[in-house]
């Protein structure tokens, strides 16, 4: 039975193909017919609309591309392009028919429309004259017009067009700007290792980002290099040894950006984050609030004298509670160069910023704790038989947990991950958007993950608490306008926590600054700092002091804003960390945009589940208070119920 139906198909499959280019014609035809407009269309004649929070035009010049003939392209590039995408380019008139009945064949099994079996000639059609729209009119269409094209034009005109219009991820059109983008340098001078990325890339720009994502750049690349040895492009001996570099050691970052804006580490981010290929995009609203973003702007250009070392790098994010939208982001201080980003690109080591997410709220949301549950800090050694030490070097015995967070004890941190259960604390940080790849420590409670989180992730995370438990995955735009439709960011939030956890969580983190500097008068506020140190080979190598930091994290938030900073330096030099002035930045930026743009009179009011009690602690343990006590929240059902018998000894 499985054999006819086969048959059938095949059959059917091969009508198809007929009927496909007999139907091209038509096509063929309507080409033939329409205007002689040069094969050559630059990218940047095709405006994207940027709109900001408020639908104001901010921006129809968000595209990096240059121009460039096939005799500016080192023939590394197109040997790497062909052998990836279409390695009888220089073969075939336009369209390969063993393709097309081969991919009809596997959409009419699978069910769905035509796709696939594009040629160089093809896709070409495709981004300069149609839509990504799956049709079978577009595809007879795309097919009529690459016949007819190979007529026109030599293979070499047609490669040529086809590099000039390829988007190589974020914004970036065309192998000229590619080539300066990733290498710093002109076409002409790529390497094989390099081709091979950028070839590796054209299949899905931002997933291969050799910046972004340099594992799966580096498995893309390898893929590339392996069908550059099977069509001969180079030998068995050079594709064993370039296999073996990974992409992160071949890209250089330093592209300069002529065109630099306060806009333009926004826009980056925004092109980087779409949810498809910008091809057919016509316009973006986004969360963008210029006001913001120009501040960030003027911070990281040190217009406030913040930075008292030019080397000194910053990242800032800044989010809307109430939308999820990204309202300003700033992932570098070196804005006239194309660098990593570090609000978003960057894996950091979270610090005690990690603490709330992974071993607090899990153990109030899983054990029933309350900012009352008296834990114990004391000395305290790893399963691995390293001891753990806090901050300060000092032991408080026993403490509540609001203590413990508060002060950022390190020693407690680990008992609660410990109690809740790694699987469940992870679990709980995997629906906040953050999810571990790489194996489990001990360490992972206090921020010592080896791999770490973005700024903007764990900004986006602690959103959960701001929002009473509700979490959405931040993003830059609302809506965008395609060629044929209209995308709508509009996915509801997840309650992914009790509200009561969030709302106990909420009262700690308010104490963190209360009564410094630092804290706002006007609204209520609640933060977490994080700093990270240098391990003791680099101390030793670069000649720091013992507890030199080398991170300083801070993440802050109110009812309407969370805010997200990062300071530090890109690499380690001799003599280079964050001394006490430093290290307080975070602080400072964190101030300046909350006492400018935060709303004023924002409160928690008491929420269901929660009930308040006037307490004391005697004797390492909770009870109702008549006097010299204070109030703390409960959850519902947890609050003591007795009173301290003082004249009783144990």
């Amino acid at each position: 039975m499985k054999s006819i139906l086969n048959k059938l198909l095949l059959g059917f499959t091969i009508l198809t193909l007929i009927i496909t280019i007999i139907g091209s014609i038509g096509g063929i035809i309507l080409f033939r017919n329409a205007s002689n407009t040069s094969i050559f269309i630059r990218e940047n004649s095709k405006p994207i609309y940027i709109y900001d929070d408020t639908d104001t035009l901010v921006s129809s010049d968000s595209l990096y591309y240059e121009y460039c003939s096939i005799q500016e392209v080192s023939p590394e590039v197109i040997h790497a392009v062909v052998a990836i995408e279409d390695n009888d380019f220089y073969k075939h008139p336009g369209i390969s028919i063993p393709r097309i009945a081969h991919s009809i064949y596997q959409n009419i099994t699978n069910g769905s429309i035509i796709s696939g079996a594009s040629t160089i000639t093809q896709q070409y059609i495709k981004n300069t004259y149609f839509t990504n729209e799956k049709t079978f009119s577009r595809k007879i269409n795309e097919i009529a017009y690459a016949l007819e094209l190979e007529k026109k034009y030599t293979k070499d005109q047609i490669m040529e067009a086809y590099l000039n219009t390829v988007l190589f991820g974020s914004n970036i059109y065309g192998i000229k700007m590619a080539a300066k983008y990733y290498f710093n340098k002109e076409p002409k001078d790529i390497t094989t290792n390099e081709a091979a990325i950028l070839a590796g890339m054209i299949q899905l720009p931002n997933y291969y980002n050799p910046l972004r994502n340099p594992e799966s750049a580096t498995t893309r690349k390898n893929l590339v290099l392996r069908r550059m040895y099977e069509e001969k492009y180079i030998s068995e001996a050079a594709y064993n040894e370039l296999k073996e570099i990974p992409a992160e050691d071949i890209v250089h970052k330093g592209f300069t950006n002529q065109r630099i804006t306060y806009l333009t580490p926004y826009i980056d981010y925004l092109f980087s984050n779409l949810p498809q290929n910008s091809d057919t995009i016509t316009s973006i609203k986004t969360y963008l609030d210029t006001n913001i973003q120009k501040t960030l702007y003027s911070i990281m250009n040190n217009d406030y004298k913040l930075f008292n070392d030019e080397e000194l790098n910053c990242a800032i994010v800044v989010l809307d509670n109430a939308t999820y939208g990204v309202k300003a982001i700033a992932g570098n201080r070196s804005y006239d160069e194309r660098v990593i980003n570090y609000a978003s690109d960057v894996l950091l080591q979270p610090g005690s910023t990690i603490k709330p997410l992974l071993d607090y709220a899990p153990a109030i949301e899983y054990l029933n704790y309350t900012p009352a549950t008296i834990i114990k800090d004391e000395e305290y050694t790893y399963q691995n038989g390293t001891k753990l030490k806090n901050y300060d070097n000092q032991y408080l015995g026993a403490i509540t947990l609001r203590k413990a967070l508060s002060d950022s004890r390190n020693i407690p941190a680990v008992k609660l991950f410990n109690q809740v259960g790694y699987e469940r604390a992870f679990g709980f940080l995997k629906n906040l958007g953050i999810e571990k790849t790489d194996t489990i420590y001990e360490a992972d409670a206090i921020g010592g993950a080896t791999t770490g989180y973005s700024l903007l992730s764990l900004a986006n995370a602690y959103q959960a608490f701001a929002n009473l438990g509700y979490y959405k995955k931040a993003s830059a735009y609302k809506e965008i306008g395609y060629e044929l439709t209209t995308y709508k960011n509009d996915t509801p939030a997840k309650l992914v926590m009790k509200p009561t956890t969030a709302f106990l969580i909420n009262t700690i983190l308010h104490d963190v600054f209360k009564g410094s500097v630092f804290d706002q008068k006007s609204t209520y506020m609640m933060a977490k700092t994080g700093q990270t140190n240098y391990d003791q080979a680099s101390i030793l190598k670069y000649h720091l002091p013992s507890n030199a930091t080398k991170d300083s994290l801070l993440i802050a938030y109110t009812k309407d804003l969370t805010i997200g900073v990062w300071v530090g330096y890109e690499r380690i030099t001799d003599g280079k960390y964050l001394d006490y002035y430093k290290k307080n930045i975070p602080r400072s930026i964190m101030k300046m945009l909350l006492d400018t743009f935060a709303k004023k009179g924002l409160y928690y009011d008491e929420i269901e589940g929660i009930q308040k009690s006037y307490i004391t602690i005697y004797q390492d343990q909770v009870y109702l208070a008549k006097d010299n006590g204070y109030y703390e929240y409960f959850l519902e059902g947890t609050q003591p119920l007795t009173y301290p018998n003082y004249e009783f000894k144990a």
